[in-house]
């Protein structure tokens, strides 16, 4: 079994720890074994006794946290004086080990204050576990996960709802004339809500009613990758790309590589149930004939593999490995191959894990062996910007495009403004080309300040140019993420990224031809529901 899945029990005092560890087991099981193990009241009945001898002169605060559930589950405490003597501010049991061990420890002190029907106590505990989850959700490892769930579903089942929960918040963001308001109530309380501002702005959250809340601020950023970059805890991993010279191409592929990846665990024992994450280069797709003979061949390198999507629309290749060597390198080779040519090809990443520990990973980047590995970049001045590595695609209309489907994507939380434009001029500069787009209404308000009727430049890189056909004075509903708002000093530009929706606004004129009368209504209908009404979710 893996240790992250066994939890944080392994430190000091392990033998108090794993028998608290193994009592609350066989407690929770006990339903369940009782007609088939004959020793099993009596063995809970000595780790009780064991523990209750040990209890007072316990000092690691996950030993205390554990054992006092433990104690709290077979009645032998009902205090939580020595629970708490443990406690850092009332609200959390740190272990210096890991920051999961921690949550885990707070878990089950959270689980013997409510077994101890203490639940003013509690309350603190379950507002510091709630603002533990990572960025993109989990909590860092299985064991930490599972105490979390018990931990917060059982306070929601045994607490007492002493006071009605009718709260109506309103968040009003730099930029933007009206707030963004989320009514919570018990029905609705442990949903998340979300939503995106600007850096270093000021914003204001009000909330009025009965009930309390918890508002998280996270801060993301992209930094460009220097060269031999890798981030590794307990994993040594290397990346390396070769030309796959006289290898046979399946039809349509214009290039072929071989990617090769050797790794090792560096702890004192092999790396169960572990992960390579394997993220494509733009326009590359692995060789599945090459990934089967891994996964069903005589040496059975791999246990099995996982072909999608990422986030950022980047094929990913999930490979499945039954173990990791503490002792020796352990390397898996396969091809991949280009079926479409991209102008900015960005590096790609590997990463190894541990299933059971999100803590112990590896990541490393990789890129084609003619590529200098510097990201490709639009700048201003000093400034610069990491270019889109794939080119936007005008939108035509089409019968799939209906009114509340066009709504709905630009209201989707990611998309930062919407707008009725005017190309009214062009301009190359060296690698990218300059839009001129005057902001003839602003159908949904987003950070940039003010633009009615200015001239905001909307940036592309110049190989995307023939993607996009964009024609002088014609007029264009345009949206984007707020990601791709460039503020200089003395303006906003915009770049134009995958993320754009681009589509042409017909004239006035046009409007009056038969085959454009229906995206005529449909766009008027759309800028007049978001202007007056808003976005509804």
């Amino acid at each position: 079994m893996a240790k992250s899945m066994m939890g944080g029990y392994q430190g000091a005092e392990p033998e108090a720890s794993l028998t608290a560890f193994v009592l609350v087991a066989l407690l929770e099981s006990k339903d369940i074994c009782n007609d088939h193990v004959t020793s099993l009241n009596s063995s809970i009945t000595k780790a009780g006794e064991y523990l209750d001898r040990k209890y007072s002169s316990l000092t690691r605060p996950y030993t205390v946290a554990i054992a006092s559930y433990a104690l709290a589950l077979v009645g032998k405490v009902d205090s939580e004086e020595v629970l708490m003597s443990t406690s850092r501010e009332r609200n959390r049991w740190e272990d210096t080990n890991a920051h999961t061990f921690s949550i885990e420890a707070t878990s089950y002190a959270l689980l013997a204050l409510l077994h101890m029907k203490k639940y003013e106590e509690a309350g603190p505990l379950v507002r510091w576990l709630a603002e533990q989850k990572f960025y993109e959700g989990g909590y860092g490892s299985t064991q930490a996960i599972i105490m979390v769930f018990q931990a917060l579903a059982q306070y929601q089942v045994d607490a007492p709802l002493r006071k009605e929960l009718n709260l109506d918040v309103s968040i009003l963001l730099p930029g933007r004339t009206k707030s963004i308001t989320y009514r919570i109530e018990h029905e609705n309380a442990m949903v998340t809500r979300s939503t995106e501002t600007r850096l270093n702005k000021d914003f204001v959250v009000r909330a009025r009613g009965i009930g309390q809340g918890t508002l998280t601020v996270v801060t993301v950023y992209n930094a460009k990758i220097p060269e031999d970059t890798s981030q590794c805890k307990k994993f040594d991993l290397k990346v390396s790309v070769s030309e796959a010279e006289g290898a046979r191409k399946p039809e349509g592929a214009l290039r072929s590589v071989y990617i090769k990846i050797c790794v090792r665990y560096l702890g004192e024992v092999n790396a169960t149930m572990s992960i390579l994450d394997v993220t494509m280069l733009t326009g590359f797709r692995p060789d599945m004939e090459d990934l089967n003979r891994l996964s069903k061949g005589v040496d059975r390198y791999i246990a099995q593999y996982e072909n999608g999507k990422s986030s950022e629309d980047r094929n990913t290749l999930i490979i499945y490995l039954d173990k990791v060597s503490h002792l020796e390198e352990e390397c898996l080779q396969f091809k991949v191959h280009q079926f479409f040519e991209v102008g900015l090809i960005q590096p790609g990443a590997v990463k190894v894990y541990e299933y059971y520990s999100l803590d112990d990973r590896c990541i490393t980047f990789y890129r084609l062996p003619q590529e200098s590995g510097l990201l490709n970049r639009i700048c201003h001045g000093d400034i610069c910007r990491c270019a889109e590595e794939n080119c936007f695609l005008q939108h035509k209309t089409s019968e799939s495009l209906t009114l509340h489907k066009r709504i709905e994507m630009a209201c989707e939380s990611t998309v930062d403004y919407v707008y009725k434009t005017k190309l009214v001029g062009t301009g190359q500069s060296n690698n990218y080309d300059n839009y001129m787009m005057d902001i003839l209404q602003v159908i949904k308000t987003g950070t940039d300040e003010n633009p009615l009727r200015t001239v905001r430049p909307f940036i592309s890189h110049v190989k995307c140019r023939d993607s996009l056909k964009l024609e002088l004075n014609k007029d264009y509903l345009i949206w984007g993420h707020r990601n791709d708002l460039w503020a200089l000093k003395t303006n906003v530009s915009y770049l134009v990224s995958k993320d754009t929706w681009l589509e042409e606004w017909p004239s006035e004129e046009d409007c009056q031809e038969k085959k454009f009368q229906s995206q005529c209504q449909d766009l008027d209908f759309f800028s007049q529901a978001l202007t007056m009404d808003g976005c509804l979710t």
